[in-house]
């Protein structure tokens, strides 16, 4: 697969091309608090000029008066706009998560490239042990299954409107396959989906079970080649849209309302297709007998995630903001370790990171030009929160803090 050049996908200088405001308007908090002329009096700002010293691009904060500071030795890449006190103090934790609450609270406003501004987060600490600890708690008090519903209905139980503001015309929510970077989206869905296909030898009378179908997008396309479709989630606005799609299309297809580990189906399948539902299923040798379970021999499984280095390492916006519980990206080499004491056998396994890179900054500049309508149909909170998480997906694929993987598995014949 074609790999660019990451660098080049950076925006130009400045100088070139003033910021532009990534959240302007109305905002959660719209009280701006009067706060002391003189930064000697605000030792907050002090501690984040200090540990910006060291940065080569310069972020400039301004006071709510006008004065301001630059933070960094280099071109300026963004700027932040001090709202209030809550905002000072943020700042001054050097914090990430407090950073990332005070922004989607309305507390400051940031204005510029959000790729480059998100490079300084390796500047700040992520510290919060209580709501860390709490993502393991919950599951031991409450069990997987309920934590695994909450944790899905924090992310996708919005209206359906709100993704289909930032996904484009396939309404897939996981990544292309891109062969080159200036390639529409859509051509880079539809590849993987052929990929998917092909490999898993699926054609008119394959029966597959998609597992958490997001908005039908790998449904539609297989079923309109006579693929059979079983689909199980535990979003109850997935299963009403994906329900609501079939009877659209004339499709008798099967949208079931349970967790994928308890999920008991009458039937084996030809395949099993997991596009992007790896990092809410961090068991892995539960996972992998119930493929065992349901797969009928010479059956495949597709699986394409998000992944990271270490297990359950997150950003605590992540955690906290987007997926909460104890999900986790996909670990690879976690996930093969388990494989290996399983009768699956390993068929391939393709590195889609920078295709991930080049799928979530289309995501991000389509939801940014879709903004006052998500504005007036969701509130700005919100709006704050997801252009956050689809920015700093791509920064965080762009520079390797995350990675994606595409993997087929078969259950070989006896």
């Amino acid at each position: 697969m074609h790999m660019s050049r990451e660098s080049t996908q950076l925006s130009p200088k400045v100088a070139e091309n003033p910021p532009q405001p990534v959240a302007s308007g109305s905002t959660a908090r719209t009280v701006v608090e009067t706060i002391p002329e003189h930064f000697g009096a605000l030792p907050q700002l002090r501690r984040l000029e200090a540990r910006f010293s060291a940065s080569p691009k310069t972020v400039v904060v301004i006071l709510p008066n006008g004065q301001r500071l630059h933070c960094g030795n280099g071109p300026i890449v963004a700027e932040i706009n001090v709202r209030n006190s809550r905002a000072m103090w943020a700042l001054g934790s050097l914090n990430e998560g407090n950073i990332a609450r005070a922004y989607i609270d309305g507390d400051l406003d940031m204005t510029g490239d959000f790729l480059q501004l998100l490079e300084l987060r390796s500047f700040l600490s992520d510290r919060h042990y209580l709501s860390w600890a709490w993502r393991f708690l919950e599951p031991i008090l409450f069990g997987q299954v309920k934590t695994n519903a909450r944790a899905i209905s924090v992310h996708y139980d919005l209206d359906p409107e709100f993704y289909l503001s930032f996904l484009d015309e396939t309404r897939c929510y996981t990544q292309g396959i891109f062969l080159s970077d200036d390639e529409p989206l859509h051509v880079a869905i539809r590849r993987k989906f052929d990929y998917c296909i092909e490999t898993c030898r699926l054609g008119p009378g394959s029966h597959i079970l998609e597992v958490g179908p997001g908005w039908g997008a790998f449904s539609e396309y297989a079923a309109k080649r006579g693929i059979r479709i079983t689909a199980v989630t535990n979003s109850r606005r997935s299963q009403e849209f994906v329900s609501g799609l079939g009877r659209r299309l004339g499709c008798e297809w099967q949208v079931n309302v349970d967790d994928f580990l308890t999920y008991k189906p009458t039937e084996r399948f030809d395949a099993i297709v997991l596009m992007g539902i790896m990092e809410h299923l961090p068991q892995y040798d539960p996972v992998l007998r119930q493929f065992l379970h349901m797969l009928k021999p010479g059956g495949f499984v597709y699986l394409d995630a998000s992944a990271a280095r270490d297990k359950y390492k997150a950003s605590s916006f992540v955690y906290r903001d987007i997926y909460p519980g104890n999900h986790s990206f996909f670990v690879l080499h976690d996930f093969l370790r388990a494989v290996s004491r399983t009768s699956l056998q390993l068929r391939s396994i393709f590195d889609d990171r920078h295709s991930y890179f080049l799928t979530f900054k289309h995501w991000a500049r389509k939801f940014e030009s879709q903004r006052k309508k998500v504005v007036a149909d969701f509130g700005e909170s919100n709006y704050r929160r997801f252009n956050l998480y689809l920015w700093g997906s791509a920064q965080s694929f762009l520079t390797d803090r995350l990675q994606c993987y595409r993997v087929i598995l078969e259950h070989p014949k006896r």
